[in-house]
Parts: structure tokens; C-alpha cells; sequence
């Protein structure tokens, strides 16, 4: 018996959070890649958010919920591969559209931040040195450390280099490892 036709037939019984998460479980290992259709992806994600929402003090909600945030990162993901696609080609627009709905929609991914930096080069690219300098501002602010950081502030500053980390502090960062060596 198929499991859609097991929850129709039985919709109450005592395991249909399990069948539930079975049938999510199937399309969730169906997922290939970003390149690929999101059919799978978006079945499997209907049906995580189902068990979280409908069976939440479970222990297949738990694991629903992480699974939820990997499919999420593969709808970055995947976002990001047709906007990099858009790049290539020269099609600013549909570029900076993908980069927004990542930033958007899912800003809690690892993508956001190249999303970001790629808004940055396409407004200045195309001219929009305010929207370019927002983009840079919010890149700065959630991610000042990170390398598109950096990358972006380049774009806007084209003296800008990456500064060099002060002799003295290696020097003396070196003798506090010698001198915490001794204790250990």
C-alpha cells in the first residue's frame, strides 16, 4: 500500500506522523542538487512544515525542522546558481532579482552574504551608486569580517587595500604563546 493511500484511508491512526515523515522523508531523498527540478524539494518541504505544524511534540518534528533548514539552504542554493547563470549572461535584471529574493527570503543561509556583494557590483555596474553603497552598508554591518565585505568595499573605494596586521601585535602575540607554552 502507497503511503498517500495509507493516510487517506487511515487518517487517524496512531502513526501518521510516522507515514507523514516516510513520505517526506522519500521526496527529501529524491534531492539531487540546485541544478535540478525543485519539485522534490518543494514536496519534501510541504511535508516537513505538515509534521512540524500538525505533530510538533514529536521527535520526527525535531528532525523535520533541521531538515527544514537544509532544504532551505538548497533553495539559496539554487537561487544563487540561477542568478550566477543571469551573471554570465549579462542579464543584469533577472541577476539582481535572484540576489534580492536570497537576501529577502532566505537570509539566514550561507548565500546572503555573496548575494549581497553581487548586488553591490551590479547597482555599481549599472550606475545605482546609492543602492550599491546600501548594499555595502548592510554587507558591513551583518558580516564586517567577511571577505565579500571586503571584496564590496573595493568596488566602492577603488584605493582601498586590505591592511596588513601590525608587526608588533604578531610580535607580541607570539611571545604570549611562548610564555602560555611554559604552563603547559
Amino acid at each position: 500500500m502507497k503511503l498517500r493511500d495509507f493516510l487517506d484511508k487511515y487518517k487517524n491512526h496512531p502513526n501518521t506522523d510516522y507515514a507523514y515523515y516516510l513520505l517526506a522523508i522519500c521526496h527529501y531523498n529524491l534531492i539531487v542538487d540546485e541544478k535540478k527540478d525543485l519539485g522534490e524539494i518543494i514536496k519534501a518541504k510541504e511535508y516537513f512544515i505538515l509534521l512540524v505544524e500538525e505533530f510538533p511534540n514529536t521527535d520526527f518534528a525535531e528532525d523535520s525542522k533541521f531538515k527544514l533548514e537544509l532544504i532551505e539552504e538548497i533553495l539559496a542554493s539554487k537561487e544563487l546558481y540561477l542568478a550566477n547563470y543571469y551573471l554570465e549572461r549579462e542579464k543584469w535584471i533577472p541577476a539582481m532579482n535572484r540576489y534580492k529574493k536570497i537576501v529577502n527570503e532566505y537570509d539566514t543561509t550561507i548565500f546572503v552574504e555573496e548575494a549581497l556583494y553581487r548586488l553591490v557590483e551590479l547597482n555599481y555596474k549599472i550606475g545605482l551608486l546609492d543602492e550599491a553603497k546600501k548594499y555595502t552598508a548592510l554587507l558591513g554591518y551583518n558580516y564586517q569580517s567577511s571577505e565579500w565585505y571586503e571584496r564590496s568595499y573595493k568596488i566602492l573605494n577603488k584605493n582601498y587595500e586590505i591592511k596588513e596586521i601590525n608587526k608588533d601585535f604578531k610580535k607580541q602575540n607570539s611571545l604570549l604563546k611562548k610564555i602560555k607554552g611554559l604552563f603547559d
